[in-house]
């Protein structure tokens, strides 16, 4: 009798994984909106159907710095550039959406396509940029956030006065497989994803936040607290995982020998994300750009270095 009862009872174990999410959703993470928790340089736009967070510093007439943030940052990781290029510039960083304090849209709220693709935050980052009456905005990017600011040189070349690429994640990725995301994309799998991202992502730590540092002890409570905060936004699981499996990894290396505006590469003399030998190779690969590798840090200097990266970036700004 059990040998005929066992696959029936497979049957109903498939159907409870791949439908019960389903029929019974699980709660999101996070309960507060983002505009809840934005500090006093925070500030809103509606972009591509997206409440979208930003800070800006400096004043209003000042030549515009777009910043995008590294995978799992945020404006807040931005902090120190943001207050050291004030005198001078307009320093703008924006929110990815799936991260900081930008809105988390369902998939049914999505009215332009995924806004959690690379090419969406480079469209949300050039309409910031309309938000401040900026035409153009030296665009700057770190690890992930420098695959954002090539598209946006690739979607609107004219609107890009100089790059600053900071390791810029060219050909890698974070995420599943290329070949899974298909199937992570599925309704089961965006029901019971955020549940994993909870898991990996939702325990924050001076530890796992500076894994990719040279000197972990650099690091202080405001650092923590730049990651915790994007964790109390509602959704945050939800746009994280939207994130993860939105698109297949970035190509853009058949873009770095087109690009015609002044660019600098700054790599992290220990960097053990991206080496400085592949930064070496991407500013190689650019017409004219520059390279700069700071000493002592590692793949976030915008986070570790602080000064020594405002350092060469400010010396960069001063020749455009």
């Amino acid at each position: 009798m059990l040998s005929r009862r066992w696959p029936l009872a497979l049957v109903a174990l498939l159907l409870v994984l791949l439908g019960g999410p389903l029929v019974v959703p699980p709660p999101e993470a996070g309960s507060d909106a983002g505009g809840e928790l934005a500090g006093p340089q925070g500030r809103f736009a509606r972009v591509l159907g997206v409440d979208v967070h930003h800070e800006a510093a400096g004043s209003a007439g000042a030549p515009a710095v777009l910043l995008h943030h590294h995978f799992y940052g945020n404006t807040r990781t931005w902090r120190h550039v943001l207050d050291g290029l004030a005198h001078d510039w307009r320093p703008i960083a924006v929110d990815r959406p799936g991260f900081g304090l930008t809105e988390r849209p369902p998939r049914t709220a999505w009215t332009r396509g995924n806004p959690y693709t690379r090419a969406s935050a480079a469209r949300i980052g050039l309409g910031v940029l309309d938000e401040h009456d900026a035409a153009q905005a030296v665009v700057v990017g770190a690890s992930a956030g420098g695959t954002v600011a090539l598209e946006t040189y690739a979607l609107a070349p004219e609107r890009v006065r100089a790059l600053v690429l900071v390791s810029p994640a060219i050909t890698g990725d974070v995420g599943p497989p290329p070949r899974l995301r298909p199937l992570l994309r599925s309704p089961q799998a965006r029901r019971l994803g955020p549940y994993v991202v909870r898991r990996r992502a939702g325990e924050v730590t001076l530890e796992r936040i500076t894994r990719s540092w040279h000197d972990p002890s650099r690091a202080t409570q405001a650092d923590l607290d730049a990651y915790r905060r994007p964790l109390r936004v509602s959704g945050w699981d939800r746009g994280f995982w939207e994130v993860l499996t939105a698109e297949a990894p970035p190509s853009l290396a058949d873009l770095l020998g087109r690009i015609e505006v002044p660019t600098l590469v700054v790599a992290g003399e220990h960097d053990e994300v991206i080496s400085p030998r592949w930064n070496a190779r991407t500013a190689r690969a650019i017409p004219g750009a520059r390279l700069e590798v700071i000493p002592d840090c590692g793949h976030t200097p915008h986070e570790e270095c602080p000064d020594a990266l405002l350092e060469v970036v400010r010396d960069f700004l001063d020749d455009l």
